[in-house]
């Protein structure tokens, strides 16, 4: 699989990203296996992109405390916020029992995702998110003041998300997602960030 991911990116703009990573020696392995992936694909002489761009998804707590670490060794992060909020909360969402704790919004959860995505700025690599909550156009401007630039969002919910993008002052969301962040208590972060999802 690997040396098929090679190959065909020397034919066109294709990064391969590795899931559920956890740990540095996670990173290593995966960097072992396309160097040896690499080397028979030498041997075979078979065209093949040596510079391919490789990421990982960060998509549970490890990975996202260890963001800065990850950082300076990829290329990208992605964050998978489905995983994230599940394994960060514990809680199963298709569990019907216990899927009503199913918060994105909850304090440790947004800390979380703003350590990936301040650790991808600070290395200058691409931040990007993925899942349920980077489609609710209820915290795009949450996320946007948060610094999120890159956002992979459901068909259904692009143009409203693309709108809300398009009419947003940064700086000032910058400013209120600052606060949010320092808030400890859910009631009163939903609150916050239904008031700014409804900003004009």
């Amino acid at each position: 699989q690997l040396c098929a991911i090679l190959r065909v990116a020397a034919y066109g703009d294709v990064k391969m990203m590795i899931p559920m990573l956890t740990s540095i020696d996670e990173l290593k392995q995966v960097k072992a296996l396309v160097d040896h992936a690499r080397e028979l694909l030498r041997q075979r002489k078979v065209r093949f992109n040596e510079k391919i761009e490789i990421g990982a998804m960060i998509e549970v707590p490890a990975a996202a405390l260890s963001s800065d670490i990850f950082a300076d060794q990829l290329d990208f992060l992605s964050i998978g916020t489905n995983d994230l909020i599940q394994y960060t909360l514990a809680i199963d969402r298709i569990d019907d029992e216990v899927n009503y704790l199913f918060n994105p919004l909850n304090p440790a959860v947004l800390r979380l995702i703003h350590m990936v995505i301040k650790a991808g700025k600070r290395a200058n690599i691409p931040v990007s998110m993925c899942g349920e909550m980077v489609s609710d156009s209820h915290y795009t401007r949450l996320l946007l003041g948060m610094g999120l630039e890159y956002f992979s969002v459901q068909a259904n919910a692009l143009l409203e998300i693309k709108h809300i993008i398009r009419n947003s002052t940064l700086k000032n969301l910058e400013e209120e997602a600052a606060e949010i962040l320092e808030l400890v208590d859910s009631d009163e972060i939903k609150d916050r960030v239904q008031q700014l999802a409804n900003v004009l």
